[in-house]
């Protein structure tokens, strides 16, 4: 699945991410509102002039392929032995 990352005040993605994976954590330690995680991949992180990886305490708006929304912050990002950008975005609350 695709998804893209918006900033608040930007009309175009930030980032365009090639393939996603929404995962559900059940442990005891997560709060009920951050139990959702998003694994990416991608062969280009950035889309536009803005690095998101400078942003990481700032709120994105994440747009999955499937029409889900939901707030998200970037939590970790690095690059894999094939030169894909991989990462993890923590959802605030829920994807609707």
């Amino acid at each position: 699945m695709k998804a893209m990352l918006y900033m608040d005040k930007i009309d175009e993605p930030v980032s365009i991410l090639d393939n996603v994976k929404v995962v559900v954590t059940e442990q005891a330690n997560h709060s009920e509102h951050s139990r959702y995680r998003i694994f990416y991949r991608t062969k280009r992180l950035n889309a536009t002039k803005t690095m998101i990886e400078l942003h990481r305490d700032r709120k994105m708006t994440v747009k999955l392929e499937d029409g889900r929304t939901g707030s998200v912050l970037l939590t970790h990002s690095t690059l894999d032995p094939n030169g894909e950008f991989v990462g993890v975005l923590r959802v605030l609350g829920a994807l609707s």
